[in-house]
């Protein structure tokens, strides 16, 4: 969660949610703001193991859709049908918060 920002500034689902434990912003290059719950060991865990089973469709969509704060699901959904990508985007940059994402340089000894 970015400090500069006042809490009294962000929405009050924002607050409430922040208050159980992780938060995380992601602001996109149009400038829109997004808020998501950090996800968590079992958060990933499903995502794995719905992605395993070649549904990652399934798996993206329960992963933001799960974690999302603000805006709400079906102001989401709204998004999504606008732009399709988006949704794919974020589900990428809460990977990278837990490290999922994390690329490594690999050396033969």
């Amino acid at each position: 969660m970015d400090k500069n920002i006042k809490e009294e500034t962000l929405p009050q689902e924002v607050v409430d949610a922040k208050n159980k434990g992780g938060v995380l912003k992601l602001t996109g290059e149009d400038d829109n703001v997004y808020f998501f719950k950090s996800p968590g060991k079992s958060d990933i865990n499903r995502y794995l193991s719905l992605a395993a089973k070649g549904k990652l469709a399934a798996a993206v969509q329960n992963l933001v859709f799960d974690l999302a704060v603000c805006p709400a699901r079906t102001d989401l959904k709204t998004r999504f049908d606008k732009k399709p990508g988006l949704m794919i985007a974020l589900n990428n940059a809460l990977q990278n918060a837990v490290g999922l994402n994390e690329e490594f340089e690999v050396k033969k000894l």
